[in-house]
């Protein structure tokens, strides 16, 4: 009874034309524009996303949303903490050693407060979109495979 409308909604993109894979590819694309590290820019993202790689703008947005005002701080949170281990553990940026490159941009610098590197930021939110949306397709596609195929069942009946 909860998935009823997602069901009509689904139904509604594969009687229309939709294949399960153009869905799966609008999902995961979708997934990695909550994961970017771009605030305000994902509504732009989506729809330069949706006609550029012709992707199903329902299931995109669906995506996208799960990046949402309440779920917004701990999504960049995770993002940059991921960004810092990144950058600072793997590839040795140690700011206190005098060791900086000089392409790294603290807040510090820019405005004049804080100590946090926005390439962490920046770097932790692309590289965990682009894991999140490869990790997901395998599942997301097995889904919409299995859904299509159910309302195509349904259909002969």
């Amino acid at each position: 009874m909860r998935f009823v409308k997602f069901r009509e909604i689904f139904s509604k993109a594969v009687l229309g034309g939709c294949t399960p894979q153009r869905l799966t590819r609008s999902f995961c694309c979708g997934v990695y524009i909550a994961f970017s590290p771009f605030p305000g820019a994902h509504t732009v993202m989506m729809v330069i996303s949706k006609y550029f790689f012709n992707l199903h703008f329902p299931t995109l947005f669906i995506a996208t949303s799960i990046n949402n005002p309440w779920t917004m701080i701990p999504f960049f949170s995770f993002d940059y903490v991921f960004g810092y281990w990144f950058t600072h553990s793997l590839l040795g940026w140690e700011p206190s050693l005098g060791w900086e490159p000089s392409w790294i941009i603290s807040l510090t610098r820019v405005f004049g407060v804080g100590k946090i590197c926005i390439w962490s930021f920046l770097i932790g939110g692309n590289i965990l979109g682009i894991v999140a949306a490869v990790a997901s397709y395998p599942v997301v596609n097995k889904f919409f495979d299995r859904l299509a195929a159910a309302i195509a069942k349904n259909r002969m009946l």
